[in-house]
């Protein structure tokens, strides 16, 4: 498993999606820093909300690395899962008094067996004050416009390119495998390296899907748009990208060497991450994908790489959690829905733990 946070998805449901963060270990930059290990895992994260069309599982084809985990890897990713609070399930329910909100676990991804989800959260969704998104319809056009007119924030728009930047070996590497992703090599080379790497973070099998970005979240929104229930953004979409771009150009391009080998995402992990997805178990697919970083070679020590981890999670999924609280207290009506990533939901700073510190009673909604 290759390209742990390209492919979690706590990113945001309206990019390129892919799985990272970023934050720098500023005074070492010629090694992979966390920032690089963010925005590169960001990748796949933001990816998920931009695709939609024929079946994934048709699409992409593979083995579920679920079940070829080796025994040690699979006894401490389950001891970790039974001590995790919401560590499965993708439809909750959280009361406090007469407000009740509804959370729902979302994939970016488009896929056939999103009909159960949608058929399952309509009358839900039909019958809210409010329905509370990553980002909703108006803010996503409004971050496309702002992209449009600031190319080089996700370009190299001055200056030499990755092939100048890069030495031969590492270029023709990245190039190797932006070409089996089915991005041109002439088109990998004028991208920034967080946006690189989330474009790599898609394998080639999804690029084949039509209308690949409507995803759950996307197709929730319809009905709501549909049934004339307001949506409403959890973020400015914008801020996500300053934070995956914040670096120069420089240490961007120092960490995208040291990340060379992580880059891309396999048909077997992109599987395994959509199957897990169904299963209600992200959680699982994300302490595998977690697992299988910190015991691969590397130049750090797994301490160093644990806290790479640690601080990636911080920034782009533990802090963006706490910032949605306020919006969700924030939101008036006694009935709301709130669909988000399936990846923010679990753990001890996942959002339903945080909604449960509000007064909130969390229980799973069956599907």
């Amino acid at each position: 498993m290759t390209g742990l946070f390209s492919r979690l998805r706590p990113a945001p449901a309206w990019t390129v999606e892919t799985f990272g963060h970023g934050c720098a270990l500023r005074n070492k930059p010629a090694r992979p820093s966390l920032q690089a290990s963010l925005r590169l895992w960001a990748a796949s994260l933001l990816i998920g909300p931009m695709l939609a069309g024929t079946a994934l599982q048709a699409a992409c084809s593979g083995t579920d690395l679920r079940a070829t985990a080796p025994p040690e890897i699979r006894a401490e990713v389950d001891a970790e899962l039974a001590q995790t609070p919401y560590a499965e399930g993708l439809s909750w329910i959280a009361t406090r008094g007469e407000r009740r909100l509804h959370i729902i676990g979302t994939m970016h991804l488009n896929d056939p067996r999103h009909a159960a989800l949608v058929a399952h959260m309509t009358p839900v969704v039909e019958g809210a004050d409010a329905v509370l998104l990553e980002v909703n319809r108006a803010d996503k056009a409004a971050l496309n416009r702002t992209l449009a007119e600031t190319p080089s924030m996700m370009f190299i728009t001055e200056g030499p390119t990755l092939i100048d930047r890069l030495p031969e070996e590492d270029w023709q590497q990245i190039a190797d495998q932006a070409r089996a992703a089915g991005v041109p090599a002439f088109m990998a080379a004028k991208m920034r390296p967080w946006f690189l790497t989330m474009s790599l973070s898609v394998p080639q099998c999804a690029r084949t899907i039509k209308d690949v970005t409507r995803g759950l979240d996307m197709q929730l929104m319809e009905v709501a748009e549909e049934a004339a229930v307001p949506t409403l953004s959890l973020e400015d979409p914008l801020s996500v990208f300053q934070l995956l771009d914040a670096a120069p150009l420089e240490q961007q391009v120092a960490e995208l060497r040291g990340y060379i080998a992580m880059m891309g995402v396999g048909p077997d992990d992109f599987y395994t991450m959509v199957e897990s997805y169904f299963d209600g178990a992200v959680q699982e697919f994300t302490l595998l994908q977690l697992k299988d970083y910190l015991t691969a070679e590397s130049s750090l020590s797994e301490a160093e790489r644990q806290a790479q981890v640690d601080e990636l999670m911080e920034l782009l999924l533990y802090q963006r959690n706490r910032n949605w609280i306020p919006v969700i207290e924030a939101t008036q009506g006694s009935r709301l829905v709130v669909a988000v990533g399936a990846a923010h939901l679990p753990g001890t700073q996942g959002v339903l733990a945080l909604l449960d510190a509000e007064g909130y009673e969390i229980e799973e909604a069956p599907l």
